[in-house]
């Protein structure tokens, strides 16, 4: 989800880095400008867009009682529209609109010919696919970073005093830009298929703290499967635990076994337990960080172990309904092998067997323990 911060204000309306929701800003700052022009006043308000993890990835100025916009996101609306960007910058241009535009109230949709994705016609839609949907498919993998960094040299001069430090604030955008430049070029070398590449060029950027989350751990898998450990690490901050968690997920095990030789950490002795299924020495292991993903992992061992009140008490720690689910169809399963073998159990103790019944009884319980399993 999206949020809105506002840093600078000249209204009391709307309090300094105090955050909003896209929806909260939007109903503010709709009524701001209806009153502002209503009396004729005009105010300025500098605010930053904010990801899910509180990263800056738009900053603007919005002129209330202007009459230029309706409310915060028809203000961002119109102001990219505006900007020539080329189809990558584009792309990511549409999904970053695409998600605002999910969370303003529908009472508040602009109709007044502002800009709007739905416009667009279809061929130039289609000018963007290719080779764009490779990194629109794994959600814009190099974030919105060139993005951001465009509409901000569009966008914050109006807090610059000076002439000098506009020209300093311009060259400091310059050099981000091409920082940014160089490393989407290389997050799209590693996406389509030239991991060899990315990866000799990502090594020699020297600004690496500068790359976003979403870019280290592409950064990261690539020196992964290379087999690149220690360097993987020191990409983390040499924080070895986010490593061995993405190698966890990943499901290699061969890996996951190499990571530990030269990292071992009692949450790689679990992960990899759990990979080769001894639930026994997964459950007795100590001092694991218990992230919701391993909450899960110990309550699905446990079910192989045939332990469900051991699996419900683990699932209670987190919400997933999969998880749930699995665990009252296990109990079903469980419930129905027992009536189907009691069933077996009764018919061959009869004096006048009915070998069909018989067999047909003993199909369906091999069936159900299939099931149950395989679960």
């Amino acid at each position: 989800m999206l949020s809105v911060m506002f840093i600078k204000s000249e209204t009391k309306e709307l309090k300094p880095f105090q955050k909003l929701s896209i929806p909260e800003a939007c109903e503010i700052t709709e009524t701001l400008e209806t009153q502002y022009r209503r009396t004729r006043k005009k105010a300025h308000a500098d605010f930053f867009i904010l990801d899910e993890e509180d990263q800056e990835v738009y900053a603007g100025t919005l002129s209330i009682g202007s009459g230029h916009a309706r409310h915060v996101v028809d203000h961002i609306k119109k102001k990219l529209s505006s900007l020539k960007m080329d189809d990558i910058q584009e792309a990511r241009k549409r999904s970053f609109l695409e998600q605002l535009e999910k969370e303003v109230p529908d009472h508040l949709n602009t109709t007044d010919g502002s800009f709007s994705l739905e416009e667009e016609k279809d061929d130039d839609v289609q000018m963007t696919q290719t080779p764009v949907l490779s990194t629109r498919n794994r959600r814009l993998i190099y974030g919105g970073g060139i993005l951001s960094l465009l509409i901000l040299s569009a966008t914050c001069f109006s807090t610059v005093t000076t002439s000098q430090d506009r020209a300093e604030t311009i060259q400091d955008l310059q050099n981000q830009v091409k920082l940014e430049q160089k490393i989407t070029g290389t997050y799209e070398r590693a996406l389509l298929g030239d991991s060899e590449g990315a990866l000799k060029r990502l090594s020699s950027i020297d600004e690496q703290s500068r790359l976003t989350n979403e870019q280290k751990n592409v950064y990261m898998s690539l020196l992964v499967d290379r087999k690149k450990y220690e360097e993987a690490v020191k990409l983390q901050g040499n924080h070895p635990e986010v490593v061995e968690s993405m190698i966890s997920k990943k499901g290699d095990v061969h890996a996951l076994k190499e990571f530990q030789q030269t990292f071992p950490s009692p949450n790689g002795t679990f992960d990899l337990a759990y990979h080769e299924q001894r639930w026994e020495d997964m459950m007795r292991q100590s001092g694991v960080d218990m992230t919701d993903k391993r909450y899960e992992m110990k309550a699905y061992g446990y079910l192989k172990l045939d332990k469900v009140k051991e699996a419900k008490e683990e699932a209670a720690h987190i919400q997933n309904q999969n998880l749930n689910q699995k665990i009252e169809t296990y109990e079903k399963t469980k419930k129905e092998v027992e009536e189907t073998k009691k069933q077996v159990e009764e018919e061959n103790k009869k004096d006048k067997k009915d070998e069909k019944k018989i067999q047909s009884l003993t199909d369906q319980q091999k069936k159900q323990e299939e099931l149950l399993k395989n679960l």
